[in-house]
C-alpha cells in the first residue's frame, strides 16, 4: 500500500488538477512536525541497502483538515521536531482517509538565498545589477508564464521556443545594457545564433531518433496530458532556452570590442577589423563551451555515477537516449555559442562603419 501511496504520488501532475487523474489524492498541503514518535532502520526489500522509517506526528496548517493532527510514517528523509513539511491527504476507494509525506517546506531557505543573491548582486553591481536582477525576472516570467501555458496548449515547440527565446533576449539585453547600439547588435548576433542553433538542434534530433521521453518528469507528463505534446519538439525547446543566457554574454562583448577596436583606430575597415575582433571572441570561445560543457555535466553528475557503478559498456552508455541527449544539448549548445561570435562580429563591423560609435562605447562590456 505504501509503494502504491508513492506512486500515486509521483504521478500525479504539477500544473494539472490531481483529482482528474487519481481520485485517492485529496490535497497537497504544508504541516508541522510535532513529535517523532519512534525511528528504526529497516533493510529495504531486494537490496543491500537500508533506511531510516520514522513515525511522525504532525499537525496540518492549512486545506480541509486545517488544525488537525495526525500520524504517519517517513521513510524518504529524516525529520526533526519543528520541521515545515508538504504531505498528501488521500482517501482510499472504501472512503478511508490517510496522509503520507511528499516534501520538505524549502521556500525559506529558497527565499533567503535569493535574498542574499539579489544583495550581493546589487553591492557589488548597484543600479546594472538591479536591471540585471530586473532582466532574470524577467525570463523567469517569460518562460513559466508565456512559453510552458504555450507548450501545454499544444503550441509548436520549437516555433513557440525561438519566438519566446526572442522575447526574452530583447527584454533581457534592452533591461540590463539599455537601449545602445551595442545591445542592438548582440540582440540581431544573438538571435540569429538562436534560430541557427534551433536548426542544427532539429536536424540531430531527427538524426538521432529521440523521443523526448527519456526522463522520469516526460513520462509523467506524457501520462498527464495523455499524449497531447510532442515531446521530440519540447526537447528542442529545452536546447534553445538553455543557451539563451551564454548567447547573450558572448554578443554583448563582441559588439564591445568591435566599438573599442574601431574607437582606437578610426582607420580600421572591414576585413582587418572583423579578424582582430575574432581573435578576442575566439578565446572567449574556448572558456565558455568548457563552461557550458562542464553546466550540462555536472548537472547529469549522478547519471554519470549509476553508469560507472553499474560498470555499463561506455559505447552503449553514451548510446543510451538519456545519455545522448545530454551530449547532444553540449554539442549543439556549443555550435550556437561559437557561431554567435562571428555573426555578432560581422554585424558590429557592418554597423560601426556606417554609423556614428556612441559615447557608451566607453565602456566595454567583458565577462
Amino acid at each position: 500500500m505504501k509503494f502504491l501511496v508513492s506512486l500515486c504520488f509521483f504521478l500525479t501532475p504539477f500544473l494539472l488538477n490531481a483529482q482528474e487523474v487519481y481520485q485517492e489524492l485529496q490535497e497537497t498541503v504544508r504541516a508541522e512536525v510535532l513529535q517523532i514518535l519512534h525511528e528504526e532502520v529497516r533493510d529495504i526489500i531486494g537490496t543491500d541497502t537500508n533506511a531510516l522509517v520514522q513515525e511522525v506526528r504532525v499537525r496540518i496548517k492549512e486545506g480541509v483538515r486545517e488544525g488537525d493532527v495526525t500520524i504517519f510514517e517517513n521513510d524518504l528523509t529524516e525529520l526533526n521536531v519543528g520541521d515545515s513539511i508538504y504531505v498528501n491527504r488521500l482517501v482510499d476507494i472504501d472512503g478511508t482517509e490517510y496522509y503520507a509525506f511528499k516534501d520538505v517546506d524549502r521556500r525559506f531557505a529558497l527565499l533567503s538565498l535569493f535574498a542574499c543573491f539579489a544583495f550581493v548582486l546589487i553591492l557589488i553591481s548597484g543600479f546594472h545589477g538591479f536591471r540585471a536582477l530586473l532582466s532574470l525576472l524577467v525570463s523567469i516570467v517569460g518562460i513559466f508564464f508565456v512559453l510552458v501555458p504555450l507548450l501545454l496548449h499544444g503550441y509548436d515547440p520549437v516555433f513557440s521556443s525561438i519566438i519566446v527565446a526572442g522575447l526574452i533576449l530583447a527584454l533581457v539585453l534592452f533591461l540590463t545594457h539599455g537601449f545602445h547600439s551595442r545591445t542592438t547588435i548582440a540582440f540581431l548576433g544573438t538571435f540569429g545564433a538562436v534560430v541557427i542553433t534551433g536548426v542544427v538542434a532539429l536536424v540531430w534530433t531527427h538524426l538521432a531518433h529521440f523521443t523526448g521521453l527519456s526522463s522520469d518528469e516526460a513520462i509523467y507528463l506524457n501520462f498527464s496530458t495523455k499524449g497531447a505534446l510532442d515531446f521530440g519538439g519540447l526537447l528542442l525547446g529545452s536546447i534553445i532556452i538553455g543557451i539563451l543566457g551564454i548567447l547573450d554574454d558572448v554578443a554583448i562583448t563582441q559588439a564591445s570590442v568591435v566599438a573599442e577596436l574601431k574607437r582606437a583606430d578610426m582607420n580600421l575597415r572591414g576585413r582587418e577589423l572583423y579578424t582582430r575582433a575574432l581573435r578576442v571572441g575566439r578565446d572567449h570561445i574556448g572558456s565558455l563551451v568548457n563552461t557550458l560543457a562542464l553546466a550540462y555535466i555536472g548537472a547529469s553528475l549522478p547519471l554519470i555515477l549509476l553508469f560507472s557503478a553499474a560498470g555499463s559498456d561506455i559505447v552503449l552508455s553514451l548510446n543510451q537516449e538519456l545519455v545522448a541527449v545530454e551530449l547532444v544539448r553540449i554539442f549543439v549548445g556549443s555550435i550556437g555559442l561559437i557561431l554567435a561570435v562571428p555573426i555578432t562580429t560581422l554585424i558590429a563591423v557592418w554597423w560601426y562603419e556606417r554609423y556614428t560609435i556612441p559615447l557608451e562605447c566607453n565602456h566595454v562590456h567583458i565577462h
